[in-house]
Parts: C-alpha cells; sequence; structure tokens
C-alpha cells in the first residue's frame, strides 16, 4: 500500500483523522454544558434557590489533569473544586481541535502527493506550538490550585492533590515536530527552487 497519494496509507490516516474531529466536537459541546451547567449551580446557590447541601453527599474521587480530588466522608465534593477540571478539559479539548484541524490538513496535502509545500511546514508549526501551550496549561492550572489551597486552605473533609510531573514524551514529541517543520521548510523551499530553475 501506498504512503502518499489517493487510496493511499495518508488517506485512510484521513478517514481517521475526520470521525475524530466529529467525536471532539461532540466532546467539546459537552464540556462547554458542563461549564454551563456548573455557572447555573454556582448562581442558584448563591442566590439562595438552591441547598448546598444537595450536593454534599457520598465519597468522591476525582481526577482530572494535574489535580486529583478527593472526599471521605458526607461532606462530599466541594463545588469549587470542579472550576480546575473544567479549564482542563477545556484546554484538553480545544488543543486537541486546534492539533485535529491542522492534521486534516496536512493529511489532505500528504493524499493530493504535496508533502512538501510551505502550508505542511506551517501546520507543523501550530501543532508544536499548541502542545507546547497546552503543557504549559497543565503546569500553570498545577500551580493556581497549589496556590489557591496554600491561600485558602482545603475544605472540610476534602484532599487535593497537585502533581504535574514533567512529561518526557510530550517534550520529545514537541522537539521532534520542531524539527520536522523545518524539514518541510526547507524540502518547500528546495521545491519552490527546483521549479523556478525548470
Amino acid at each position: 500500500m501506498r504512503a502518499l497519494g489517493k487510496g493511499s496509507l495518508a488517506s485512510a490516516i484521513k478517514v481517521v483523522l475526520d470521525i475524530a474531529w466529529v467525536i471532539l466536537w461532540v466532546a467539546a459541546g459537552g464540556v462547554a454544558l458542563g461549564i454551563v451547567a456548573y455557572l447555573g449551580l454556582i448562581v442558584a446557590i448563591q442566590t439562595g434557590a438552591l441547598d448546598p447541601a444537595l450536593f454534599a453527599e457520598g465519597e468522591n474521587s476525582v481526577h482530572v489533569g494535574p489535580v486529583t480530588v478527593e472526599t471521605r466522608n458526607d461532606e462530599g465534593l466541594a463545588l469549587h473544586v470542579v472550576a480546575p477540571a473544567l479549564l482542563s478539559a477545556t484546554v484538553a479539548i480545544g488543543g486537541a481541535l486546534i492539533i485535529l484541524l491542522r492534521l486534516k490538513r496536512l493529511f489532505k496535502s500528504f493524499t493530493s502527493g504535496e508533502p512538501f509545500s510551505r502550508d505542511n511546514a506551517s501546520h507543523l508549526r501550530v501543532i508544536w506550538i499548541t502542545m507546547l501551550v497546552m503543557e504549559l496549561s497543565r503546569y500553570a492550572i498545577a500551580a493556581a490550585v497549589w496556590i489557591f489551597i496554600t491561600v485558602v486552605g482545603q475544605p472540610d473533609a476534602t484532599t487535593i492533590n497537585v502533581e504535574a510531573p514533567v512529561n518526557f514524551m510530550t517534550w520529545c514529541a514537541i522537539f521532534v515536530l520542531i524539527v520536522l517543520a523545518e524539514v518541510f521548510r526547507e524540502g518547500a523551499r528546495l521545491k519552490e527552487e527546483q521549479e523556478l530553475t525548470i
């Protein structure tokens, strides 16, 4: 099976990316609904329309991004710890949508049989920048939650653990993409020079 062109491996991967694109948009809609519901609950509790005790039953353990929240008794999961979870999900899905959009465009050009173009170098550049922002955002969210806990303290009967270990695989992928972006940029330049020479 050919790697590039119509009916190639690149075209099969493009189909998979199209399916993933739809699934990610559904997930983005779910996160958006979660944010609206969360804000609605906060407003309802602040105005007295809802009793906060309704949301404080049972034991819970939630792990999103760099933050893990555990409740040990009937106090339940404190609502304010949902905010970093929603923020982490928003960053993850938003970044994934940007990366997937650029990958779709990249594999579209691979399917057309023109891998070395300035657009492809730009797509790779946007992908590694997005990955960098996502990784730095993970550290920033962890730091913000840690500062919040230090200043305000942990809610009663709730333990909030903040961990943001360095992900060497992500950093390696970022560095590889930086190099690939430059390779594609140089390949596009050489191709343009060759076409001008001919």
